[in-house]
Order: structure tokens, then sequence, then C-alpha cells
């Protein structure tokens, strides 16, 4: 009967010992899953926030909310903006706040039609983001000009030294 006692409650012991193993792995899982998400997640804005745009190419913009300093990146499709006739956009959203859901859309008034294309993607970005962005897109200077290596095959140079030399000279 002592003998049954302690196998079973050895057998509780391991039970929770591995128990509360794979409770402290998936933790880590867990933060490490959420580090990829923060950095990859997408963002949202209310539509009545946004104060001005900037086009990068046909289908990337940015956008500014209020304060001036916050910024979205909007990834739009069909690929169709046309930089120089933008007058003004605006946005139609079920809820109010564009996220880069089904049923997201840019539109641009037109005199007789309404452009209209669905937002694929919205990433807030920061100071250094933005900066990125613009940089990426020609709209930028870069701080620092980073110039290619000469793509040509290096050059072998031997020295020969004086006894060498008369040898070769000998011969």
């Amino acid at each position: 009967m002592f003998k049954k006692n302690y196998i079973k409650s050895y057998g509780l012991i391991v039970l929770l010992l591995s128990l509360i193993s794979g409770c402290a792995s998936q933790s880590d899982t867990n933060e490490l899953e959420d580090d990829i998400k923060l950095s990859n997640r997408s963002s949202c804005f209310n539509t009545m926030d946004i104060r001005d745009y900037r086009v990068l190419d046909r289908s990337n913009l940015i956008v500014y909310g209020r304060p001036k300093s916050r910024s979205y990146h909007l990834k739009i499709s069909p690929p169709n903006l046309d930089q120089q006739g933008l007058d003004m956009i605006s946005f139609k959203s079920w809820s109010g706040r564009v996220c880069g859901f089904a049923g997201d859309e840019l539109i641009i008034p037109d005199r007789v039609f309404e452009q209209r294309y669905s937002i694929v993607s919205v990433t807030e970005l920061d100071e250094a983001g933005h900066y990125n962005l613009m940089v990426q897109y020609g709209k930028a200077e870069p701080l620092q000009e980073i110039e290619p290596e000469d793509s040509s095959s290096p050059e072998i140079t031997r020295e020969l030294d004086n006894d060498n030399k008369e040898n070769s000279n000998e011969q």
C-alpha cells in the first residue's frame, strides 16, 4: 500500500513538473510571436483625423494625421495613382477606421466619376520609418551617399627581392 501511494505521488510530481516546464517554454514562444507581430502588424487610423497626403508611386502613398507627426503608409490595389492630378482624396470604411481590411477604399473624386481603390495594407510609421520610405521612393535625399565598390577584378602584384631579380637576369 505504501508503494502504491509512493508511485502515485511520484507520478503526480512528474506530471506537475512537465506541466510547469511546458508552460514556461510556451510563454517564451508567445513573447517571440508577440515581437514578430509588433514589427509586422497593420495599423488603423480614423478617417476624420487625416489632414494631408503624399503620393509615393502608383500604388503607395503616405497619409498624415493629427498631429502632423503621425503618418501612415498605405498600399492600394490596383496600382493606378496619378501623381499629378490628385487634388483631394477621401476614404470609405464601414467603421470610420481604415485598417486595410476588406471594404476599406481610397476614393479620388473626379469631375464625372469617382476612382475607387482597395486599401491593401496600412502601416503606422515612426520618424525613421517615414524618412526611410521617402528615401526609398526618391522623395527625400539620403543622409549619406554610399558609393558602390569597383566591380572590376583586383590586380595581383608581386614584389621580387634582389636575389630573385639576379636569378631571372642570369637565365
